[in-house]
Parts: C-alpha cells; structure tokens; sequence
C-alpha cells in the first residue's frame, strides 16, 4: 500500500540552537519597501473563507484553528461576500444586531457583522506593483479604509480579486501600532516611530 513511499532519516540537531525567523535576512521594512510586501496574494496563499450565514463564535473558532485575525465572507456560490474579522467579533458589534434582531447571540451570523464586498475599495495589481508601501498607507488613511482588495484580469474582460492588503500586515510589517497609521499627521512621525520599533 505504501510501496511508493519511504521513511527519511531523521537526525540530531548536535548543538544547534538558531532560529531563523522571515526577517534574518531581509532589510528592516520602510514606507519605500515595495507595496507587495505587504499583499496577501491568493495565487501564492489560499484566502481563509467562511459562508456568510455562519454563527460568529463558529466562525471566531475557525480563525484561531487558522491563525488567522480575518475571514473571507462567501455566499452559496463562493463568491465573495465580505471581510470580517476577529475585533469586529470581540466588539460591541455583536450586541447592537442582538438588539436590532432582539435575538440572542447564536442567531448573529457573519453576514451581520462582515464589512460587505460592496463597500470595499480595490486597486489593481498593477497599481500595487508599481507602489510603494507610503504609497499604500496614505491611500488607505485617506479613505479610512482598513483593507483594500486588489484585483487582476486574468485575461481581458475576466477582472477576479487577486489579493488583499490590510492595515494590520502593513503594521505587523513595519513594527508599528495599527492605530499609529491612521492617528499620525505626518509620515516624518511613522518613519520615526518605525526606527524606534527596529531599534528596542
């Protein structure tokens, strides 16, 4: 039954004790580092998905087995609803549709809390190769938004959503607070904040 396959040897680490982490050998991040750095691209990574009418402890649980803070929304037919994540389930958000539907909590579903598709903004692929990450952050800060879809035609006329980036990878990426990005007034201020973070 298993013919095809064989054990590989296995052998003792003799000392050594070294972790190699993603950032070992790549330059600290900057707002000049490339814009894909910080894109979740989907032809790379699956996007992690949930259907729309799940129950949000479900679907809270789903993340923590994924590790994941956010979840792709789809309806029956796979096709993308929304985004919600984790904060979104923790916050009061939960409670207001409990008392909008007078329902308890296992009745709210993702569709009640997810930031709908339709209210998302896109930049192409293209766009987002050719910026930079300031680039992406004053877009985001301008518009409020916290994630920003990126989509491609994978031939003419076939526009699909290729990736997404979120203003939580961007600041994991560069070592700063989340909320820095949208309170700072100048990117003087985030470059500093970020040397600081790449120095402790």
């Amino acid at each position: 039954m298993f013919q095809e396959f064989y054990p590989i040897r296995l052998g003792n680490l003799d000392g050594v004790r070294e972790l190699v982490t993603p950032d070992h050998e790549r330059k600290p991040g900057s707002l000049r580092s490339p814009a894909l750095e910080v894109m979740t691209d989907f032809e790379r990574t699956w996007p992690v998905t949930v259907g729309e009418s799940l129950q949000i402890d479900e679907a809270l649980e789903h993340m923590k087995t994924q590790h994941v803070r956010m979840l792709f929304a789809v309806n029956s037919d796979h096709q993308l609803s929304g985004v919600v994540s984790s904060s979104d389930i923790e916050s009061e958000k939960p409670h207001s549709v409990m008392q909008q539907h007078n329902c308890g909590r296992d009745k709210v579903e993702v569709r009640h809390l997810m930031l709908d598709a339709l209210h998302m903004k896109a930049l192409t692929f293209d766009q987002v190769r050719c910026a930079k990450i300031g680039d992406v952050m004053l877009t985001m800060k301008s518009s409020g938004d916290h994630h920003v879809l990126v989509t491609d035609e994978k031939e003419p006329g076939h526009t699909r959503i290729r990736g997404i980036i979120s203003a939580s990878d961007i600041s994991r990426y560069l070592r700063i607070n989340f909320e820095v990005m949208y309170e700072a007034n100048s990117f003087n201020e985030i470059e500093r904040l970020i040397k600081r973070g790449q120095e402790s």
